[in-house]
Formats: C-alpha cells, sequence, structure tokens
C-alpha cells in the first residue's frame, strides 16, 4: 500500500485538469498550452508538498 501513496498527487491533478477544462470551455480564457503549462506547474507543486509531507 506505501508504494501506491506516491501516486495520489496524479489523480488531484487530473481532477484539476478537468476542471480547469470545465472552467476554460465556458469563458475561453486561456489556449490549450496555457492549460497544460498550468496543469503541470500544478503537478510539480503537489509533488513537492507531496515530497516534504511525507
Amino acid at each position: 500500500m506505501s508504494a501506491l501513496i506516491v501516486f495520489i498527487p496524479f489523480p488531484i491533478t487530473a481532477l484539476f485538469a478537468w476542471l480547469f477544462y470545465r472552467f476554460n470551455s465556458k469563458r475561453r480564457w486561456f489556449t490549450i498550452g496555457e492549460m497544460i503549462f498550468w496543469d503541470i506547474i500544478v503537478l510539480i507543486v503537489l509533488q513537492l508538498i507531496w515530497l516534504i509531507w511525507f
């Protein structure tokens, strides 16, 4: 079980990407490239927090 804890930030990031896509589909504020950029930033931040926490 402890080996699977490493993968918890990935579903959280996927949820953020899905919510961000839904938000952006109504407003069209960001391009696809900007959405990918911010999704990667969120993934990096979550990974860093996760590494410090565990």
